[in-house]
């Protein structure tokens, strides 16, 4: 079903972000210059086909990147920028990420008499992945960090 250990974590980080509920947001990291993918699951299109679905992706500056209108099967993006559907996903993929691009972005999912906001922040990737945790923990602090993050991944993947 999943094609990379990427995209179950991003799938796991959607699933966290929803439990917790509105307000909290999915965190992609990137390096400026290269191109990032930025996860969108719904659950729309579950158990049914909706034929009127309308979909935006917005820059954290509020600018729209992509716009897509399932029924009139029209799809618009900004240069730079691409967007793929799929039944309950749309993912905006940044082909080269500059520092504008940097901060939450949000993805809008809509049908008739309903639409819901996902936030994903889009942050710079740490140029060193052995230093050691910030805030002065230590490696121990961030392996049980791991631990609880996969035991979370067990119970909600049975």
């Amino acid at each position: 079903m999943w094609s990379t250990a990427v995209e179950q974590t991003l799938y796991l980080g959607l699933v966290l972000s929803r439990l917790v509920g509105e307000g909290s947001a999915v965190k992609v990291f990137c390096r400026p210059g290269q191109g990032a993918s930025l996860p969108c699951l719904y659950d729309y299109e579950d158990q049914t086909n909706i034929e009127q679905l309308t979909m935006r992706w917005t820059s954290p500056h509020k600018q729209l990147l992509c716009h897509y209108i399932k029924h009139r099967n029209y799809q618009n993006c900004s240069t730079g920028y691409t967007m793929n559907y799929r039944p309950g996903s749309i993912k905006l993929t940044i082909q080269q990420v500059q520092t504008r691009d940097l901060g939450t972005h949000v993805c809008s999912v809509g049908k008739p008499h309903e639409s819901f906001d996902f936030s994903i922040d889009l942050a710079m990737m740490a140029e060193s992945v052995t230093s050691a945790p910030a805030g002065g923990g230590n490696q121990a602090d961030h392996t049980w960090s791991l631990a609880v993050l996969a035991l979370t991944c067990l119970l909600l993947c049975m």
